[in-house]
């Protein structure tokens, strides 16, 4: 019996590297799932806190899907409210012969401040889209969390198989689990 072959201790070497690889990987797949947990709930909280309610039908905005919903609603009112005109299309100042100007120097001027005075249908649209992004930014906050999820979901399975992989790979090296590792199964 000589000594063992060199690409023999080579894979007998490589296996418990394998093997700390796929708990490595899956350890890793799990924080994933617990941060993507933690922020799933985190987006809900946040949105509980707000105390935010659906339109038509007054439930609380507790979801990613939720706030979305209630932004595409909130720029149909706003759209309806303004005649049809998006926030482009809208005038930032009341004219002072009535009607809207974008022309500062044409607009109706506060008495008391003397600054133009903003059109309605634009500060609408002004208070209308700031909250339609914080809305969003709330869905697109549980999406990620839902894809974090997903991916430490993949993470784990696929260290589970590395370390399935590896051991296998052991036992069929050692002979079906001996201790020594000399001669190989061949």
């Amino acid at each position: 019996m000589g000594p063992p072959r060199r690409g023999y201790v080579r894979a007998v070497r490589d296996v418990p590297l394998s093997t700390a690889s796929g708990f490595g990987v899956g350890l890793s797949g799990l924080g994933f799932v617990g941060i993507g947990l933690w922020a799933r709930r985190e987006v809900a909280r946040t949105l509980a806190q707000e105390r935010i309610t659906g339109i038509p039908d007054g439930k609380p905005v507790t979801s990613g899907a939720a706030a979305r919903q209630l932004a595409d609603v909130i720029r149909l009112n706003t759209l309806e409210a303004a005649g049809g005109r998006t926030y482009a299309e809208t005038d930032p100042y009341v004219g002072a012969a009535g009607g809207g100007t974008s022309d500062a120097a044409l607009a109706l001027k506060d008495e008391r401040t003397g600054a133009p005075v903003e059109h309605p249908e634009h500060a609408l649209w002004v208070q209308s889209t700031t909250l339609q992004t914080a809305l969003t930014q709330a869905y697109v906050a549980s999406r990620l969390a839902e894809l974090t999820v997903a991916l430490g979901a993949a993470l784990a399975v696929v260290g589970v198989g590395l370390v399935a992989a590896g051991s296998r790979r052991r036992r069929a090296l050692i002979g079906g689990g001996g201790s020594t590792p000399w001669p190989p199964v061949r």
